[in-house]
């Protein structure tokens, strides 16, 4: 049996993943307000950093929902019990 190595750091999202929900809102809402008045380049750049903001969190919780896998498939060989 090979002995996987731990992870120094496990990502946790949750409290992450609201505040970015929260800036993607805001910058979703300022997109809005400053389309109005046709301040255009203003609202595509609003657009375009909540669009990459919400890239990053695609990509963070990738790399979390991995994590839990690896740990679980770590607990399971230690303990086949666990369904």
């Amino acid at each position: 049996m090979k002995k996987r190595k731990p992870y120094r750091h496990k990502l946790n999202m949750l409290e992450p993943g609201l505040v970015l929900c929260k800036c993607l809102g805001a910058l979703l809402l300022a997109g809005a307000v400053l389309q109005l008045p046709g301040w255009r380049l203003a609202a595509r750049l609003c657009f375009l950093a909540a669009g990459l903001l919400f890239l990053l969190l695609l990509v963070l919780l990738a790399i979390e929902q991995h994590q839990d896998r690896q740990l679980y498939l770590a607990a399971k060989e230690e303990d086949p019990e666990i369904p």
